[in-house]
């Protein structure tokens, strides 16, 4: 479970984090409010938030889907962020057929194999397309008139 307002979870919690993040201390490691700033943003940017917990697989925080691709997203808050075993065992699940893992921490862009790393700034480019709200499909059934439609074209 999400909470919307990333402040009031940090008062929230038991040791009032909000002031050395205030203060630019980032050497807080509070992956839950992590975890909850790139949730919100996530459905900001047009995903159904989703997360694994398999036992043989362990915890995926999000798995999204974007386009036709299935995506695992990890998001890690401390100097750790290459170890990630789930993601891992994941990835090596063929039927799964996971397109690409990708690492929000803090970190440069970079590609290791199925893995990409990606600075915690960049979840802001991780968009849903979505069709304009004008866009309207009109199909041409025009054709099917000579399978017994009544004579104004109605089917």
């Amino acid at each position: 479970m999400f909470q919307n307002d990333g402040g009031l979870l940090c008062a929230a919690g038991p040791e009032n984090v909000q002031f050395p993040i205030l203060q630019g201390d980032l050497s807080v490691n509070m992956g839950s409010i992590l975890e909850n700033v790139f949730a919100v943003q996530l459905v900001t940017n047009g995903f159904e938030l989703r997360y694994l917990n398999k036992r043989n697989v362990g915890e995926l925080d999000f798995v999204i889907q974007k386009d036709t691709q299935i995506l695992s997203l990890e998001i890690k808050s401390g100097k750790d962020y290459r170890f990630y075993a789930s993601l891992n065992h994941a990835l090596n699940v063929k039927e799964w057929a996971l397109a690409e893992g990708i690492v929000f921490g803090p970190c440069n862009v970079e590609t290791e194999g199925h893995v990409r790393y990606l600075p915690w700034y960049m979840i802001m480019f991780l968009v849903q397309e979505r069709l304009p709200a004008h866009f309207t499909a009109v199909p041409d059934l025009s054709a099917l008139a000579e399978f017994g439609a009544g004579e104004s074209g109605d089917i």
